[in-house]
């Protein structure tokens, strides 16, 4: 007689939830996969040419060095602890210039939002000062503040001012009204109407700006560090030029660029975290 196998409508149930859990996060998985092989096309094809370039002698060995030297180069660097001791600078001092620029265009963008006369006779001034690029103030700020470590943290504020200033302003004036009327209708106290609907709608712009900050911040220390600095990565890349060791300058301009979109790619995801529903209503 044959056995007739049975299942609880329970088993039944779970086992069919583990079937779902498992193909979607091996949906997932292949999402992934397939992102990063496509990502990595473009990279793969440049060390190709870079490799065929340097095979076929298309500049000199001193001037473009093999990728071999630089991977070499890189690991030395690693090795001694140089590389680690000037990029642990050059993040503490784009952090400092983050949040002292960042926090005052934050506080700038809000108030010019909310006061009007602020916007019409205060905002014009503020937003052509900030627009003439850093590398026009930096013999200013040099009088000013010498080539300290001051020099650095104020141009990197400067650098980082406009983009959070502009994203604050813009949030609130193109936050959705509907939201001011039914906090009117509830009648809400005015710190819960900025809690609970002001400051979460203006999230999404916020956090944009503050990517947009960092990245300029970035690019802004590694050209103040080249020019006059004693420390950073920036340095440290303006050495090996002076050097005439490109091996450095390039395992250098690597590091800059992976560090650059790490820090990117960690705000990006902090973003969806704590404003998923914006990109859900995008997408």
């Amino acid at each position: 007689m044959s056995e007739i196998s049975y299942k609880s409508p329970l088993a039944a149930t779970l086992s069919g939830r583990f079937a779902d859990k498992a193909a979607i996060a091996w949906g997932r998985l292949r999402d992934h996969a397939t992102a990063i092989a496509l990502g990595l096309v473009v990279p793969l094809g440049v060390l190709a040419l870079w490799s065929y370039a340097v095979q076929q002698q298309w500049l000199a060995e001193q001037i473009l060095p093999s990728p071999l030297l630089v991977w070499e180069t890189f690991f030395d660097l690693l090795a001694t602890g140089e590389l680690q001791r000037e990029l642990l600078v050059s993040l503490g001092r784009v952090v400092a210039g983050l949040v002292a620029g960042g926090g005052l265009g934050l506080v700038a963008g809000l108030s010019f939002g909310l006061w009007r006369p602020l916007d019409i006779y205060v905002s014009p001034t503020i937003r052509a000062i900030c627009l003439v690029p850093s590398l026009g103030w930096l013999p200013f700020f040099m009088l000013m503040f010498g080539i300290g470590e001051a020099l650095k943290i104020i141009l990197i504020a400067k650098t980082c001012f406009l983009p959070l200033m502009v994203a604050s302003y813009e949030g609130l004036r193109n936050r959705p009204r509907k939201y001011d009327e039914v906090a009117a209708v509830l009648e809400l106290p005015w710190a819960t109407r900025v809690g609970i609907v002001i400051w979460p709608s203006i999230l999404p712009s916020i956090l944009t700006g503050l990517r947009l900050a960092l990245s300029k911040g970035w690019k802004a220390l590694i050209l103040v560090e080249m020019i006059s600095s004693a420390a950073g990565i920036g340095y440290l890349m303006m050495w090996g030029r002076k050097a005439f060791q490109l091996d450095v300058v390039f395992a250098t301009i690597i590091v800059i660029g992976l560090v650059g979109w790490l820090l990117d790619w960690a705000l990006l995801k902090s973003q969806m975290r704590a404003t998923g529903w914006s990109f859900k209503a995008v997408g």
